[in-house]
């Protein structure tokens, strides 16, 4: 059964200084299911999982606006390229941000190819960082932490299209968030 959630994130960021929500996730399940994942839940990244993200976007909007970029996926230790696009609305401003977290819920490749959705609220003016969670509806689990700079305002539904091109010429090592 897959479990369907909205993940906001919220970046208020003044140069160099950011204010993230450590939970920013709402289930929706059985009650009881409920309390206990709001008690367990986080949108840190899962130390025990081997499946790695990193990726590169740049948003720019001026009310809807286009999100896009491209990293690795490390899948079962071996790497793949990736694109990423999609876009989200309302928002205004243009930014860039290194993307980088865990893949939870992935049984292949294949699964990875298609559309996440999340919410993200953001403030910033300089750089900072935060965190966000999204989720496909094969139950894989995207939990990132994200470093972004530039000038936007957003409190956005956000639709993400990841794409599997084949294996990456860059290794995810060589492609990490700084």
């Amino acid at each position: 059964m897959t479990r369907h959630f909205l993940a906001a994130t919220m970046i208020i960021t003044v140069t160099g200084f950011g204010i993230v929500p450590a939970k920013a996730a709402q289930a929706t399940s059985t009650p009881a299911e409920s309390a206990d994942k709001v008690a367990t839940d986080t949108v840190a990244p899962n130390a025990d999982s081997t499946d790695q993200i990193v990726f590169r976007i740049t948003q720019a909007n001026l009310g809807p606006g286009y999100t896009w970029g491209n990293g690795v996926l490390h899948f079962k230790n071996t790497d793949y390229a990736i694109r990423v696009a999609g876009g989200g609305a309302p928002a205004i401003g243009y930014s860039n941000a290194c993307v980088q977290g865990s893949v939870t819920g992935l049984a292949n490749v294949e699964d990875f190819d298609s559309t996440f959705w999340a919410i993200n609220t953001e403030a910033s003016a300089g750089s900072g960082t935060g965190s966000m969670a999204l989720q496909n509806h094969r139950g894989t689990e995207l939990h990132l932490n994200v470093k972004s700079h530039g000038v936007r305002l957003s409190a956005a539904a956000e639709r993400l299209r990841f794409h599997v091109l084949g294996p990456a010429q860059k290794s995810f090592d060589s492609q990490r968030c700084s």
